[in-house]
């Protein structure tokens, strides 16, 4: 886990390169998940909406990521930023995504639109679904990608380790 003491930046933004701004969201226990709690963790943030099938059908890699290569301080983090009907996720959303997708030592958090932001200075530049993140060890924002392609993905984590 992390430990504020290692976060010595005071500028952030989500442009690759740089360090992504940290947020605090609930997941589907009830817990709180921070950002910067998990410096020195290989993150990964796939940010989906509850009627996008591509993002159904990347839900389904999250948990075989994080039992292939948590023990090796990485977190597959989804970001739920829709349910199916379009609007904000409620916990019971987060719990039949987690259900449906297998997930059950990853969290799934609650977000909503104010997630994304074109100039990726105030949120993620998402302009289509699923889109996936991949943040480093230094919580430095190494990689995105729109869309769900197993083999980019697996590369940048195995990199990124």
């Amino acid at each position: 886990g992390g430990n504020p003491a290692e976060v010595t930046w005071s500028e952030c933004s989500q442009q690759i390169g740089d360090n992504p701004c940290d947020f605090s969201l609930i997941d589907q226990e009830g817990n709180t998940f921070s950002l910067y709690d998990n410096f020195n963790t290989v993150i990964v943030l796939d940010f989906s909406a509850g009627w996008c099938g591509p993002c159904v059908q990347a839900s389904m890699h999250g948990q075989g990521y994080q039992d292939k290569y948590g023990p090796q301080g990485f977190i597959w983090v989804t970001v739920l930023i829709e349910n199916s009907q379009g609007i904000p996720p409620s916990q019971e959303d987060l719990v039949s995504w987690a259900s449906f997708g297998g997930i059950s030592t990853a969290p799934v958090l609650a977000a909503d639109r104010s997630m994304i932001d074109p100039a990726a200075e105030e949120g993620y530049p998402i302009s289509a679904w699923p889109t996936i993140v991949v943040i480093d060890r230094n919580m430095i924002l190494k990689h995105g990608i729109i869309g769900w392609n197993e083999e980019i993905v697996t590369g940048w984590i195995e990199d990124a380790l």
